[in-house]
Formats: C-alpha cells, sequence, structure tokens
C-alpha cells in the first residue's frame, strides 16, 4: 500500500474513532496529545499525513483500537488474544528486542497495575529475591515498586494459612513464615500508597489470578501460562472486576501492615 492509499485508509478509521468519540473532543486531545491544528491536518483529504508512531499508540491507548486496525492492517478493531508460557515472559527475545513482560509494563507506564496474585504476590514474596521455578507466576518480577502504581487484592485467607503453615505452606518452618509477613507488612508500610494492599475474603469472593496492566492489557494466569486480552470490553472487565474485590477488603490498604504484624506473633 503507497503512502496515498495508507492515509486515506488510515484518514477513514481515524473519522470511525472521531464519531466514538462524540462531543468529548477536547478530552481526545488532552489524552492523544494532539492539538486542533494537528487534528484538523489528520483530517483533510487533501494531506497525506500520518500520525507519528507515538501519536498512532497514543490514538490506540485512548480509543481502544489497535495501531494495526489504524493502519488497515487488521480488520478487528479492537486487540487480540494471545497466550503466554510464563517462563518466556522473563527471557529476552534477541529479535522482538525484549520479553513479552517487558513489553506488558513499557505498554503500561505510567497508569495504575492492579495484581490479583495466585499465592503470594511476587513481588512481595521473599522468593522472588531468587530466580523461582520455571512456571512460576513472576508478573511483576524485575520491577521496582517505585516505577508503578500497584495496587494488589487477595484473599486474607491466603496470610492466614502462611502464619498457620498450613496448605501449601504447611512445610514452611514458623520462622520463615513470620519473617515473609513481616516483609509483606514492611513493604506495603513503606510504600504506601504507591502500593496498596487489599485483603479481601476468599469464602464469600472467588477470584482467579489476573494482572490488569493500566487500560491495555488484561493477563490472566492459568498456570505456567498468561492468557492476554487487548479488547477495550475485556480489559474494563477485568478492571470492573478487581474493583469489586476492592470494595469487599476486610482490611483496608491503610491497615494491612498493623493486621499482618498480628498475624505474625
Amino acid at each position: 500500500m503507497d503512502r496515498r492509499a495508507l492515509s486515506a485508509a488510515f484518514r477513514d478509521r481515524f473519522r470511525t474513532v472521531l464519531q466514538d468519540v462524540g462531543d468529548d473532543i477536547p478530552g481526545f486531545l488532552r489524552s492523544t496529545g494532539l492539538d486542533r491544528s494537528a487534528l484538523s491536518q489528520l483530517r483533510d483529504p487533501k494531506r497525506d499525513r500520518l500520525p507519528r508512531a507515538e501519536t498512532l499508540r497514543r490514538i490506540a491507548d485512548a480509543t481502544g483500537v489497535s495501531v494495526d486496525w489504524l493502519l488497515a492492517r487488521d480488520n478487528a478493531r479492537e486487540g487480540r488474544q494471545e497466550m503466554t508460557d510464563s517462563s518466556a515472559l522473563l527471557s529476552d527475545d534477541p529479535e522482538a528486542g525484549s520479553s513479552p513482560l517487558s513489553r506488558w509494563h513499557a505498554e503500561a507506564a505510567g497508569h495504575k497495575v492492579r495484581y490479583v496474585p495466585a499465592t503470594l504476590p511476587d513481588m512481595l514474596s521473599l522468593s522472588s529475591q531468587s530466580d523461582g521455578a520455571e512456571g512460576e507466576e513472576k508478573v511483576l518480577s524485575g520491577f521496582d515498586l517505585g516505577e508503578m502504581d500497584l495496587e494488589i487484592a487477595m484473599p486474607i485467607q491466603t496470610l492466614a494459612t502462611l502464619a498457620r503453615q498450613q496448605g501449601i505452606w504447611r512445610a514452611t518452618p514458623p520462622d520463615i513464615a513470620r519473617h515473609q509477613l513481616i516483609h509483606i507488612a514492611e513493604l506495603c508500610d513503606i510504600h504506601y500508597p504507591v502500593l496498596r494492599l487489599h485483603l479481601f475474603d476468599g469464602a464469600t469472593h472467588f477470584c482467579a489470578p489476573f494482572t490488569v496492566f493500566g487500560r491495555m492489557r488484561a493477563a490472566v494466569y492459568v498456570g505456567e501460562a498468561f492468557v492476554s486480552v487487548t479488547g477495550t470490553d475485556e480489559v474494563r472487565f477485568f478492571t470492573r472486576r478487581f474493583d469489586t474485590l476492592v470494595r469487599a477488603s476486610v482490611v483496608t490498604p491503610d491497615k494491612v501492615a498493623e493486621s499482618l504484624v498480628a498475624m505474625a506473633t
């Protein structure tokens, strides 16, 4: 496709995006970094102008469509689903330039990350200081708490069974269990409010482990693999699900450190 045809295809799809935006053009301009002059030029059929790559990405992020769709490379407006082995998330791909996990975090830069862990949040787990087993959920490994706005929701029963060395922690020495609980308490206290841990009642609210990376992607952990989705409706679904768990919290983030210290004693 030559530049003129590509520009025409882009304008066609850009027009559809603006129809969806409706009267909220000011909000659209703020979220994409465009001004009204640039907007007029992109809409002008007499100009064979294409936005820069970063502008394309901001338009896609702001409206929930894919860059491929904007450039007429894909007939599906929204993103696709993909499955990734969890071990592959930590393995750099020389051809791609980074691991899938690195790209997911880059997509969500500046946005909130919402996380429902399978067991302990890997960033807060003492075992995260080692390499861990292949296939282990390590969705936050390699990232500093100062680099993100992180919100975690998990069943309070997970930590209670750790405190009593029951279930999957039945072979854990008591001093290690106490150390782990104190470790989480200290991190939650030091990094609040950048890090917010919500504890809900797992007896009344079941939830599979998943992570929402900003507004761009949700990834569900299915055991040694992640299924990720980028469609707007799917990401919103997981965001609403996370918000439901937050509202159901029996221990709020400002009380978590105190509660964990009490469990450890």
